[in-house]
């Protein structure tokens, strides 16, 4: 959306026939296959049929659910420049990728001209994982847009004495029930505190039952999926991120632009995002002790929170704007294409 359309034109080829964002989509175009849900042998024929028609410089592949597919096609097609795109793990390969994975990965890597990833971590891991050279490896972070940050209110409805807030996937791999065990763990939560969670997933029932069980009754929303989230943010106190693993968490990165403190788990990229000169607070990963006693301890401390919003949004916007990512991919883009 933000790029210089007379340089660079995107195409974005959607294998389902899913195409939600397309919505968000201002420039370039969107081209689905509706080759419907699970595995399908004959994708990469249908991805090839829609490359040669396209005719693109560059195939740009993200995550492995498009990498060995667009790879094929790309060949079959004669789409000579590829790029693949690390952006981060679930929880069955949270903390390393299977013998096979391993060995189709290095393969594919022979077949790919760079390696995109989010955090330096990512890339160690990719390094680790694969044994890509580390030349062959940029390191480009999500960018964040601070002008539509802006302009969201709080939403006075999640608003409490103490409200903290969690936004993602209601999947497995967030570990939810860290954060409501330790929210619910804390000496000095008072009786109108609120822990607010957004988003939708397989995980919800779960939630709902892990909230009952520790007694959180209505200090628990539970709000499902929002296209505003930052509104929500902006009427709590605390942001935590509780997950077993993340690559680059984009709502760490929002949170902190929205003048949030920030307690996230010593996982993947986490501390490369939040940074560890106190712009925000990293805890042992799984740790219900040491997520509680950092709840506590900003619950009974307004100064830290104002501290650590001021240095967390300092900290954003040194290195997560939105032009500075823009430049980077279009710099990537064009060094790539003018390879002999």
């Amino acid at each position: 959306n933000h790029g210089n359309q007379d340089r660079i034109r995107h195409t974005v080829v959607s294998i389902r026939s899913r195409t939600g964002l397309k919505d968000r989509l201002k420039a370039g175009d969107v081209l689905s296959l509706n080759l419907g849900e699970g595995r399908h042998a004959s994708a990469f024929k249908s991805i090839a049929i829609a490359l040669e028609d396209i005719a693109p410089d560059i195939l740009h592949t993200r995550n492995w659910g498009t990498y060995p597919d667009g790879i094929l096609a790309a060949r079959k097609a004669g789409i000579r420049r590829r790029v693949h795109g690390f952006h981060g793990r679930d929880l069955a390969n949270a903390y390393g990728e299977s013998l096979k994975r391993r060995i189709m990965g290095k393969i594919l890597s022979y077949a790919t001209d760079r390696i995109i990833t989010l955090t330096p971590s990512m890339k160690k891991e990719y390094i680790r994982d694969y044994h890509v050279s580390s030349e062959r490896i940029d390191v480009i972070p999500n960018g964040i847009d601070l002008e539509r940050l802006d302009s969201f209110v709080a939403d006075e409805s999640c608003a409490s004495p103490f409200t903290v807030v969690c936004v993602g996937r209601l999947d497995a791999v967030k570990n939810w029930p860290l954060l409501i065990r330790s929210f619910a763990a804390m000496k000095t939560r008072g009786p109108d505190d609120l822990l607010v969670l957004v988003g939708e997933g397989s995980e919800r029932g779960r939630i709902e039952a892990l909230g009952r069980e520790a007694g959180l009754g209505d200090s628990l929303l539970m709000l499902g999926a929002r296209s505003d989230a930052p509104r929500v943010m902006k009427a709590a106190q605390v942001y935590v991120q509780p997950s077993f693993y993340e690559g680059m968490s984009n709502t760490i990165v929002e949170a902190m632009a929205c003048r949030l403190p920030v307690i996230a788990t010593d996982v993947g990229g986490n501390g490369d995002v939040a940074g560890r000169q106190g712009t925000a607070i990293l805890v042992e990963n799984n740790n219900v002790g040491a997520m509680t006693m950092a709840l506590d301890d900003l619950r009974s401390n307004k100064a830290a929170r104002a501290e650590l919003a001021q240095t967390g949004f300092a900290h954003v916007v040194e290195n997560f704007g939105l032009n500075k990512m823009v430049a980077s991919y279009e710099a990537m883009y064009e060094e790539v294409a003018a390879q002999a």
